[in-house]
């Protein structure tokens, strides 16, 4: 338990702890698996400890889309001839968090653990808002001090480089410690969404909040994370007020919108990119919806869907392309039959993660990849409408919030795959389920030693 604690503090901090080791670049690079090897451990040792004694798994309805999801994994790696490593490092980030998400759901939480652990969240969420504070108004200076360590770290033939340090930051945007502007945005959306999970009452002190929260998450200048935020907001609403007046409030916030759209930035405006030029959070914002950035998109995230996809289906529709990035893209520029507007490149290519997970795993992947959201939003609203539980309804209106603003972020980047992200989101799918007393679990099997 001792090691949850730890993590959920050592994730959002985990750049800006690295970076003052007084260790070499290769040591420093091994340092970045340390998160992720404690999670393995803990979950042998839990793994080990139910099997000697006799105690149960946990039942929940994820097991079997996420069992599939896995077989569809191996399937397209032996079929598609996929290098081994490139192929077990392209699943890795996904794969460490699924085993975070049993590794909780298995774990014997109490009440006040569970209580902790949320606050944790929330007084790390304090935190960042402090910190981006300081980067907002402290200058170049005290920015600096808060980016990543400038090393590189390359693994089966992949480079781990950080955006901020690789292409610069957006004018004016904010990061905290999460060593991105980008994850900074999303995870701070885990953290407006924890708090809505609390609000009983729209009272002036929970609208400052929120408002701070929100002002937070555009100053990253991540427009998805900014959109997604306003959703989970309306997602909280919804569920906490009923259809009629989530309604009207959409109907508000699409006014409001429109109003700043035709001020701001008409459809016909160009587009500025903010890293090049200081754009305001309105302009950032409705800058999307410039006929320039349209045209730009063509070659980027919605030339992935309307390029990969069909060459995709194709071609290798059943199970996709193989499970190595690299192959995939090769294979994927080579197709007989090509719909790609640009040719494809490592760079970016996991930015629509819905379509990547269709290039690697193909139809089969990518209906099982989604069956576990559908399972989890099910599971999720089930708790929420039927539990008495205090604890278990405010998590279950988390997941409710989490997994529609997730499903919508995965078109703009791979956001589960993000430590400072798919970390809290698994977390608390877990904690949702083993809060949950009338939980199902597998008949006992009993291994001696």
């Amino acid at each position: 338990m001792n090691i949850i604690y730890f993590l959920t503090g050592y994730f959002a901090f985990e750049e800006f702890i690295l970076k003052f080791l007084p260790v070499s670049d290769s040591v420093y690079s091994y340092f970045r698996f340390l998160g992720e090897i404690f999670i393995y451990v803990a979950f042998g040792k839990l793994v080990l400890n139910k099997l000697y004694k006799g105690i149960p798994f946990v039942k929940t309805p994820l097991d079997f889309p996420i069992i599939g999801f896995y077989i569809v994994v191996f399937l397209s790696m032996v079929i598609n001839r996929s290098p081994l490593i490139g192929s077990l490092y392209n699943i890795r980030p996904l794969a460490r968090y699924i085993v975070l998400f049993y590794l909780i759901v298995n774990s014997p939480l109490s009440k006040q653990r569970i209580d902790t652990l949320i606050r944790i969240i929330l007084c790390i969420g304090v935190v960042q808002i402090g910190i981006g504070m300081i980067q907002w108004f402290g200058g170049p200076t005290l920015y600096d001090m808060f980016l990543p360590r400038a090393s590189t770290l390359e693994v089966a033939g992949f480079t781990k480089e950080y955006r901020l340090l690789e292409i610069g930051r957006e004018i004016g945007s904010i990061y905290g410690t999460l060593g991105d502007t980008v994850i900074y945005g999303v995870f701070m959306i885990v953290v407006l969404v924890i708090f809505l999970s609390r609000v009983k009452r729209l009272e002036y002190l929970n609208l400052l909040a929120i408002g701070i929260l929100l002002m937070c998450i555009a100053r990253s200048y991540s427009r998805a994370a900014t959109f997604s935020a306003l959703l989970a907001c309306v997602v909280w609403y919804f569920f906490q007020y009923g259809w009629k007046k989530t309604v009207r409030l959409s109907l508000v916030i699409l006014l409001f919108f429109g109003i700043m759209l035709a001020i701001v930035n008409p459809f016909e405006l160009e587009y500025i990119n903010p890293r090049k030029a200081r754009v305001g959070l309105v302009g950032n914002v409705t800058g999307v919806f410039s006929g320039s950035y349209v045209k730009v998109a063509q070659k980027q995230r919605l030339g992935a869907i309307l390029g990969n996809v069909p060459t995709v289906l194709a071609n290798k529709p059943l199970l996709g392309y193989g499970a190595d990035q690299n192959t995939t893209i090769d294979r994927l520029n080579k197709s007989k039959r090509s719909f790609l507007f640009k040719v494809l490149s490592k760079k970016g290519f996991k930015d629509v993660y819905w379509v990547a997970i269709l290039c690697f795993y193909g139809v089969l992947g990518l209906g099982l990849f989604a069956f576990i959201f559908y399972r989890l939003f099910i599971a999720s609203l089930r708790l929420y409408k039927r539990t008495a539980n205090r604890l278990t309804k405010e998590m279950a209106l988390v997941m409710l919030c989490l997994v529609v603003v997730t499903v919508f972020l995965l078109f703009f980047n791979r956001t589960l795959e993000f430590r400072g992200y798919g970390f809290y989101f698994w977390m608390c799918a877990g904690i949702m389920f083993v809060s949950d007393t009338a939980i199902q679990t597998y008949k006992p099997i009993k291994i001696t030693l």
